[in-house]
């Protein structure tokens, strides 16, 4: 079997170039979640209430708890918290650094796995679906986070599919060759 990633479109059979657009549309999916998360938590830092589905929950849901541990939405926000006191504005700079690091994670993951580096995409993959039941965990389930849930599923069925794909086009055999395995 032909190695896929090696080779140039004129080289590609029919079966070959499908499978390189399918793992290219999959993993854009990474790239759309990197750039929605980055987005949302510039709106949330700015004081809008627009939220873009298909984004990571877990960096906006630390970035919104900082805001909302620092005291900075509005006092009728904080009527039913039993909050005292406010932290400094320095919890929500270590919120929003957390955040970041765990966005840079998946443009990381992006940047590999568009290299035909199939160790991100299960990186990617774990991560995302760790992001989803902790989102399950945290938010439950309620006709208010639905569409949510269907965006992540749709997520992690693309990194599951970028995964398979990847396996198809570089064949069984390469792969067990280059393990030593065969």
């Amino acid at each position: 079997m032909a190695k896929l990633f090696g080779k140039n479109k004129e080289q590609m059979n029919t079966k070959e170039s499908n499978l390189e657009t399918r793992y290219k549309n999959s993993i854009g999916n990474l790239l759309v979640v990197v750039i929605f998360s980055v987005v949302n938590i510039g709106l949330l830092l700015a004081g809008t209430d627009t939220y873009f589905l298909f984004s990571a929950f877990i960096p906006y849901f630390m970035v919104d708890y900082g805001k909302v541990m620092c005291g900075m939405y509005p006092e009728e926000f904080y009527s039913d918290l039993p909050m005292e006191e406010f932290l400094d504005s320095s919890f929500l700079i270590v919120m929003v650094s957390i955040a970041a690091v765990i966005i840079i994670a998946y443009l990381v993951c992006w940047i590999f796995a568009k290299k035909k580096k199939v160790a991100a995409l299960f990186v990617s993959l774990v991560l995302f679906v760790a992001d989803t039941l902790l989102m399950l965990y945290m938010v439950g389930f309620s006709a208010d986070i639905i569409i949510d849930i269907i965006f992540h599923i749709w997520v992690i069925v693309y990194l599951i599919t970028a995964i398979s794909t990847y396996y198809k086009g570089t064949g069984l055999e390469e792969i067990l060759k280059k393990w030593g395995k065969l």
